[in-house]
């Protein structure tokens, strides 16, 4: 646009407030501060937005990164794009000071290279996440002295343990989701498509207010049960057929994600009633084991160790039990038995053991996934979708 415009700026979309933006830029700049780097620069779309604030149009699933956000010190983040629509959306919506169109993802490292000189660590040591590799050629032929390292180990300490005012946000994000699983179970009725329920579980939550779907949400059931299917799928569900569902939502940024197994009417058999109630059992040890100090590994032997003592080791599931919550989805560090964490207070992580059954498909699956904030004594619970009761009894 070639004509000089008056505009009023506006908040961001979906801002969660200039409190939580400027606990977030001092715990950004501390964390440059400790960590040995000059500075930071973001490639995922999530860390992007978190970094800025900025509501990026690639804050949703499977697209390749569309903006670089680097962070020095004492300094506003600055950001480069791709897209023309932005050239508005961030005068009007944005406080970013210094944005940069950016090129075909080719030339990219032009454009940093000069961001990176600009503000003096073109010769520095700086953190990165997911770079492209043309543009690590770039900036590594172009800027021979730059150091580049990982910043994982940093963005894990600066987004496992949350601010009360996150804790609050995915709070109300998880208060969207169990509405979506309660519209989905609602739904779910002999003959109907999982894409349907699906279907009616996204529609509850965006007029509850969900942003987006985190992840696709995964309805399977039956035999797409027993092998865990990671989507909702045309089959039709069938009376009688246990249904997963997994499915989350977002709120000024912050993610939700909950699981629940349920029976498509009739009554269930005592394998179905088995393998929920290994589950289930499996599941509340975990969050019972979960306080300040605990190990990772410990909580997810727990799980691991109650599945295999119901009967049903050989199919005890070959992920991780849970992982962290909150901005983006599958935070770190993982509840794995290979890997190696303590439980601080004001993490929120979500717990997912499973059972299910691929050599069983007449049998199905079972997989419950509850969302907890850790307290000074134990866990909090922050959804509230009820069990099934009659896969219980």
């Amino acid at each position: 646009m070639n004509k000089e415009i008056q505009f009023e700026k506006q908040p961001p979309s979906f801002y969660a407030g200039d409190e939580l933006h400027s606990i977030k830029q001092q715990k950004l700049q501390k964390a440059l501060e400790e960590s040995g780097f000059d500075a930071f620069l973001f490639f995922k779309a999530e860390a992007v937005r978190y970094v800025t604030d900025f509501y990026v149009k690639g804050f949703r699933p499977f697209l390749e990164p569309e903006y670089v956000a680097l962070v020095v010190k004492g300094k506003s983040p600055i950001v480069g794009y791709i897209s023309g629509s932005d050239d508005l959306r961030i005068k009007f919506k944005s406080d970013i000071e210094d944005a940069r169109r950016l090129p075909h993802v080719s030339k990219w490292h032009e454009v940093i290279e000069k961001m990176l000189s600009d503000y003096g660590v073109s010769t520095g040591r700086i953190g990165t996440d997911i770079m492209p590799h043309m543009v690590y050629q770039g900036l590594t032929r172009a800027l021979p002295a730059l150091q580049i390292g990982d910043v994982a180990p940093m963005w894990l300490q600066l987004t496992a343990v949350k601010h009360p005012l996150e804790v609050e946000l995915i709070r109300n994000s998880l208060k969207v989701a169990d509405l979506g699983a309660l519209a989905a179970i609602e739904a779910i009725k002999p003959g109907v498509s999982e894409h349907f329920v699906s279907a009616t579980a996204v529609a509850a939550m965006r007029r509850a207010g969900s942003e987006f779907e985190p992840f696709i949400p995964l309805i399977a059931s039956g035999p797409n049960a027993s092998m865990f299917e990671r989507i909702a799928t045309e089959k039709i569900i069938r009376e009688g057929e246990m249904v997963i569902l997994d499915l989350g939502a977002v709120v000024k940024g912050y993610t939700a994600d909950l699981g629940r197994t349920v029976l498509c009417g009739g009554e269930p058999t005592d394998t179905q009633r088995a393998i929920y109630r290994a589950t289930y059992e499996a599941l509340q040890e975990a969050k019972k084991m979960i306080r300040p100090g605990v190990t990772g590994k410990a909580i997810d032997a727990r799980a691991r160790e109650v599945i295999a003592d119901h009967g049903w080791g050989d199919y005890v599931y070959t992920g991780n039990t849970g992982h962290q919550l909150g901005y983006g989805l599958h935070g770190e560090p993982l509840v794995d038995r290979r890997v190696d964490f303590v439980v601080e207070e004001n993490m929120v992580m979500c717990l997912e053991p499973r059972v299910v059954l691929p050599d069983q498909p007449h049998v199905g699956g079972a997989h419950l996934e509850d969302v907890v904030v850790v307290t000074a004594t134990g866990v909090e619970q922050l959804n509230t979708t009820p069990y099934d009761d009659r896969l219980l009894g």
